[in-house]
């Protein structure tokens, strides 16, 4: 199986360590491959950003999928998945959708924490557009941009372990860890509680890879 992964963002700095992050989840017969864009923001944080990534996101997906079994567009904010659904048949899958989708199955009540004060509002958006929106109890922001995930990883820990004890108090059973950038996060604080904590980039690439196989449709 081979699953192209779409980094909608302009910079190539986390090609190789989401590859590897990727990999880390994937089953062994799986193959990764990460792409970004050459050009565009270094984050998605807001709709503007969104909105100048979303003809470059297509564009890529075009070029590259008739390589591969299925597209992943490494972003919460699952931008331009559902165009690139509409232009070609193979399995597009979203980290947001993806990870919606299976907390659904573990818990009732979700919460999510993402990063930046600027994106609960469009997970907002999300959360009303795939009808989850009597599942999900609590949309929370850590005071982080995307960027600056890693130079900290103590305190971005800390600020993930301070909004999730928040999403429960809200009510949450199940939390959905709202960005790609937070991958291997789920892993730091899960320890820490009861309720499971999932990881986007586990859900994403798990369920494209039952979604393939499902199909029945599988690249040597």
């Amino acid at each position: 199986m081979k699953i192209l992964v779409i980094n909608p963002v302009g910079t190539d700095r986390w090609d190789k360590s989401d590859k590897e992050m990727y990999k880390r989840f994937a089953s062994e017969k799986t193959s990764i491959d990460v792409v970004s864009l050459g050009k565009g923001p270094e984050s998605i944080e807001n709709r503007v950003a969104e909105a100048e990534v979303l003809p470059l996101i297509i564009k890529k997906a075009l070029e590259l999928h008739s390589s591969y079994d299925g597209i992943i567009v490494n972003c919460c904010l699952d931008p331009g998945v559902h165009a690139i659904r509409s232009v070609i048949e193979k399995p597009v899958v979203g980290p947001c959708q993806a990870s919606l989708a299976l907390a659904s199955v573990i818990g009732r009540k979700i919460g999510i924490v993402t990063v930046s004060k600027t994106a609960p509002p469009i997970f907002e958006e999300l959360v009303l557009k795939y009808r989850m929106e009597n599942r999900v109890v609590s949309i929370r922001g850590i005071d982080l941009s995307v960027p600056e995930i890693e130079d900290d990883k103590e305190r971005t820990t800390a600020l993930l372990r301070e909004e999730i004890n928040k999403a429960i108090a809200d009510g949450a059973n199940v939390i959905i860890l709202g960005c790609t950038g937070l991958a291997g996060f789920a892993e730091e604080v899960q320890k820490f509680f009861e309720v499971p904590v999932l990881d986007p980039v586990a859900c994403a690439v798990k369920l494209m890879e039952d979604i393939v196989e499902l199909r029945g449709g599988v690249h040597g």
